[in-house]
């Protein structure tokens, strides 16, 4: 084979380019196919002398169609910012390719280094080449649009917006059609005390109690078959399960959502914890409220009946005392009257402040 369609056979069949083809690209690093996934080996060191090299390295392994790709940092013991800046591009282009970006990374002074950049929530990190390539494949990946539409106001791209829904006091989770986790947010990873590479694939059921799957399972087929928005706060209380095995209290709110992949469901996650705990009490303060008032308000009328009584008996020992001790007596009903006329007027302003 010569020209063209020597090079169509070596792509084909995901192999490196072969050496003495003038113009055709060369892999620096190590890669080797398995199918559609490309395994490549990365150097002991990344730092700023290499991070250039490395970023097209991978990324030429994208352009070649890889549906997936792992970069195997196994042998790699430091990286600075310029390499992990690298690999965050890899993982931008990857998304927009639809390629599923795998990182096997052992130092830990790398994976904090990673961590530091945000990669460890963007992409699944393994310990070991076989554990990456043994694990689950999601469902699907979903390649986001680079830019906006056009007449838009600005280009945004997947990194900007997992920023932003990073940024979300709420979780946020998507899933395809048979219930499987495709993507999750940083706020639902530390709600339900997961890390990054162990939603991903994961049963949506899993997030609930063992009790409560079997009707979850019901309400989701239902809703598939007739997918629309749902509010959040349209059903009853709902329950979450964490990794630990403890639960809260929880509201969810339901998307369809239509992509050139598949039908998926966004769904958007509110621990409401302290929202129920306010609410209960609110509740236990109304009751007092309602209980004092109405002990005062018993208080209050026997406090009247008896002050009235005895604005009686002195109206009516008045009419057979001499003058004199008659306007005493008139004057000490008229003192009961002040007083039961006291005694509404501070009950009806302290019901009032309550």
């Amino acid at each position: 084979m010569r020209g063209p369609r020597r090079c169509e056979h070596w792509w084909r069949h995901g192999r490196s380019w072969p050496d003495g083809i003038p113009g055709v690209f060369k892999d620096s690093y190590p890669v080797r196919w398995t199918g559609g996934r490309a395994i490549v080996a990365l150097p002991e060191r990344i730092d700023a002398s290499n991070a250039g090299p490395i970023r097209e390295e991978l990324l030429s392994v994208i352009n070649r169609g890889a549906e997936g790709l792992i970069a195997d940092l196994t042998g790699t013991i430091s990286c600075d910012h310029a390499g992990a800046d690298a690999l965050a591009r890899v993982h931008h282009r990857a998304v927009v390719s639809g390629t599923e970006l795998r990182l096997v990374v052992t130092a830990q002074i790398v994976r904090r280094m990673l961590s530091r950049n945000g990669l460890d929530r963007m992409v699944s990190i393994y310990p070991s080449l076989e554990a990456a390539t043994a694990a689950r494949t999601p469902a699907t990946v979903i390649p986001l649009p680079a830019t906006r539409p056009a007449g838009t106001a600005a280009a945004t791209t997947p990194a900007v917006v997992w920023t932003l829904v990073d940024a979300l006091q709420d979780g946020v989770a998507l899933t395809d059609h048979g219930g499987l986790l495709a993507l999750a947010n940083l706020r639902l990873e530390e709600m339900f005390g997961y890390e990054h590479a162990e939603l991903t694939g994961r049963p949506v059921e899993s997030l609930v109690p063992a009790d409560l799957r079997a009707a979850h399972r019901g309400h989701r087929a239902a809703y598939a078959e007739a997918p629309a928005a749902r509010p959040m706060g349209a059903r009853a209380r709902l329950v979450a399960l964490r990794k630990d095995g403890t639960t809260f209290p929880a509201e969810i709110s339901l998307s369809p959502v239509a992509t050139a992949t598949g039908s998926f469901t966004l769904t958007v996650i509110r621990d409401v914890t302290e929202a129920r705990r306010l609410a209960d009490l609110a509740d236990l303060a109304l009751v007092t409220v309602t209980a004092k008032q109405a002990h005062l308000g018993q208080g209050l009328l026997d406090s009247i009946t008896t002050r009235l009584y005895h604005v009686g008996l002195s109206l009516q020992a008045a009419a057979d005392l001499p003058h004199d001790t008659a306007r005493q007596a008139i004057a000490t009903a008229f003192q009961h009257l002040d007083d039961a006329l006291r005694e509404i007027r501070e009950h009806a302003f302290s019901t009032r402040d309550q």
